[in-house]
Parts: C-alpha cells; structure tokens; sequence
C-alpha cells in the first residue's frame, strides 16, 4: 500500500446507490457507528481533542449526517491518523454518497494500517468497480474473501460485484460458480436473477446497459436457471420448453437450453439445441464450441471438427478456440496439426492449466518428451495455484483431468 491518502472534506453527493450496496451500506453503517466510539483512556500526548470530535462524529453518523460525520471524521484523523475505524467510517459515508475516488483513499489508508482487513479489501473493490476498475476491483474483493470479511452482507455484494466483473470480461463460467454460490445464500433479488440471465444468454454487459425486450428476456432465463439451483431438473427443462413454445426464433435462447442440458449431461438433447441456435445464427461462436466438445465427448471427434474449425476462424484471437480446435484435432488423429493450435491458445493465455495438460498429451504422442516433462510440470504447477480456497472469492479455474470443456482464463 502507498503511503496516506489526502481526503479534502469535500462537497459530497446525493445521487442514489444500487439497491445492493444500499442495503449492505446502511448495515455497515449500523455496524459502524457502534465500533467508532473510542475507549476511554486511549488518549495520548498531542491528541487533545480527539476523543470528543469522534464522538461527535460518530453521533452525526448514527443521526444521518453524513456530509458533517465525514467533517468531523476527517478532523479526529488529524490528530489521530492511525485509527482504523475512522478510516473505514469515512470510506463508508463518502461511498453511500457515491465519493468513489474520495472513499478508495479512505480505504487504502485503513488498509495500510491493517493490510489484514479484509471487508476493507472487498469495500477497496467495490469502489474501484464503480469506477471501471474491474480487473483491481476483482483482485481486491477475491483477497479480501480469501481474508474474510467478516459480514455475510458484504460477502453477497462483493460476489454478486465479482459476478458482474466476470460476465463482463466474457467468463461465464467463473461467472456461473459466483451467482450459484449467491443462489445458495437465498439471495434471489431482481439483481442477481437478472446476472443469472445474461450469463446463460452469453451478453457481455452490466446489467444497468441491458433494456427493453433483452432484458426482458434475461430475466425470464434468469429466473429459470436461478429457479434450477434448487429445482428438479424436470422443472427446468419443462420451464425453457415453455419459453420456447412462446419463443422460439429469439437468438441465444436454444444455446441458454442447450448449456443448462450439458450441464446436467443430456449431450444429444444438448447437441439438438446448439443446432436450432446455429440454424438461427450459424456464427454463434459459443454454441459452435460446445458443439465441438460435446462431439468429442461421444467419441465422435470427427463430428465435432467443423464446428471447432469455424470457431478458430471466427475468434482468431481466443484461446478457448484455439484449445477447443487444437484438442479436436488431437481426438481424430490429426496431432501434427493439433500442435500448433494449442501451442497459439497457450500464448494467447499462458495462465489456463487445461491446455497445458492438453498440449503435454499432445507432445506424448507426438513423442516430444521434454516438451511434455516441461507442460505437464506448467500444469501442475499452475493447477496447485488454482486450486479453490475456502472462501467464497478463492476458486478459479481447477482442472484436475483433462475434460471436453472450455478453459476458463485465470482470475485477476
């Protein structure tokens, strides 16, 4: 952490929260103000003062006054600028007033005195979320869940928050684990159905850009594969089946139905749907991978390679096509030729533990020994360091066999 950050009192704003962080800041408020009261007797040489500017500031926050408990806050951390719990008041208050720059300072100076803290780590992230930070937002919420944050509220926003970051950046995957974990918790509101429904359409995009008949759409399959969490998987299926009736030319639907059957290991009902989404858009590139592997996985490799090889075509610059070409290629024979598609996904993402698995076959069989030593050494390495952590921030990619499944870049 950087040495102390200035924060100006300031003109602080009004504008409203998110429903998320609306609730999770009036609970840490809450909690806030009843740790802020400083014990008496901590009092030293020069901090004549102190005691009673922290009480006031922390009575103006227990009444709401949030621009003058921000003043009063900031005074105290004159004279005191190690208390841990001012810093975190005032990163608290300026975030319930949307100050996102004012209170990631706030935090970082918490964080610099207790680099331990790990709700401050989570509330870091969320403040560099709302400012479009999102691979530090994510590196900071997933180290303060491996910490703990020690606030189930703040736990479910930080992952709901980690969520978003990962259907932005395209990994639905990591992104399904987090919502399903949040599924779980009960946590059911508007916001996370609607997370479940862009993530099984594949939209790329927060849900505040999301409108009209597409969002309308994302929370219907939102609510159906929120519903499937806990529900039969009949019902799922009989839930889609009707959606489909009512909708059944709506590009992405057939490739949500088709996902939600190959994970329930229905691979040719799965294979039927990829093929309506495809008659639909024959350039949908997520449904032309699955496609492929979901071939390979009935040991018709063969069946799959068209699929993989227009992938690789469309997403030249996707490691996921290059692994999803490269391993079909290998599964009919073709290992020459598999090489290089894997050595290409390897270099557009070093970090994916599968495709180096999946190369170190390769290079077996091509009898590259050292160049097989060497990978599968890179994927175990990488695979110890991905293996999931307790905490509900900690997994990430974990492949401990090769699978007929997409890698998943690493987390930030």
């Amino acid at each position: 952490m950087s040495s102390r950050k200035t924060i100006s009192p300031g003109t602080a704003k009004q504008d409203e929260f998110t429903p998320n962080l609306r609730i999770l800041i009036v609970s840490l408020t809450l909690a806030a103000v009843a740790q802020a009261m400083p014990l008496a007797g901590q009092q030293g040489p020069g901090q004549e003062g102190f005691q009673p500017l922290a009480r006031q500031a922390a009575e103006a926050q227990r009444q709401g006054q949030g621009e003058q408990a921000i003043r009063l806050y900031l005074q105290a951390l004159r004279i005191r600028p190690k208390w841990p719990d001012g810093w975190r008041n005032v990163g608290i208050l300026l975030a319930d007033r949307k100050e996102y720059a004012r209170a990631e300072a706030a935090f970082r100076n918490l964080l610099d005195i207790e680099p331990k803290n790990g709700a401050g780590w989570a509330l870091l992230g969320l403040c560099e979320f709302e400012q479009g930070r999102y691979d530090e937002a994510y590196a900071h919420m997933r180290h303060g869940g491996i910490l703990g944050v020690g606030s189930a509220e703040l736990e479910t926003v930080s992952l709901y928050h980690a969520a978003l970051v990962m259907i932005v950046k395209g990994e639905f995957e990591v992104a399904q684990r987090h919502l399903s974990r949040l599924a779980h918790y009960g946590v059911g509101d508007e916001d996370v159905v609607l997370a479940f429904g862009l993530t099984a359409l594949r939209i790329a995009s927060l849900p505040e850009k999301v409108s009209g008949p597409e969002r309308e759409l994302a929370l219907r399959v939102g609510k159906i594969d929120f519903d499937a969490v806990h529900a039969r998987f009949a019902d799922t299926v009989a839930a889609y089946n009707q959606l489909l009736a009512e909708l059944p030319h709506t590009p992405r639907l057939h490739f949500a139905f088709g996902n939600a059957l190959l994970n329930a290991g229905h691979f040719e009902e799965a294979l039927a749907e990829m093929q309506k989404e495809l008659e639909l858009n024959p350039d949908h590139t997520m449904a032309l991978l699955q496609s492929a592997l979901t071939w390979v996985r009935l040991s018709e490799p063969e069946r799959g390679l068209p699929f993989a090889e227009r992938a690789a075509r469309l997403l030249p610059q996707s490691f996921a096509a290059h692994y999803v070409y490269g391993w079909t290629l290998y599964k009919v024979g073709q290992v020459d030729r598999a090489i290089p598609e894997l050595e290409q996904s390897i270099k557009l993402e070093p970090g994916s533990a599968l495709t180096h698995y999946a190369l170190s076959q390769v290079y077996a069989r091509a009898g590259r020994k050292q160049d097989a030593a060497r990978e599968r050494e890179t994927f175990a390495r990488l695979s110890q360091k991905a293996t999931p952590a307790s905490s509900a921030m900690g997994a990430r990619e974990y492949s401990g066999t090769p699978t007929e499944s997409l890698p998943t870049a690493p987390e930030p």
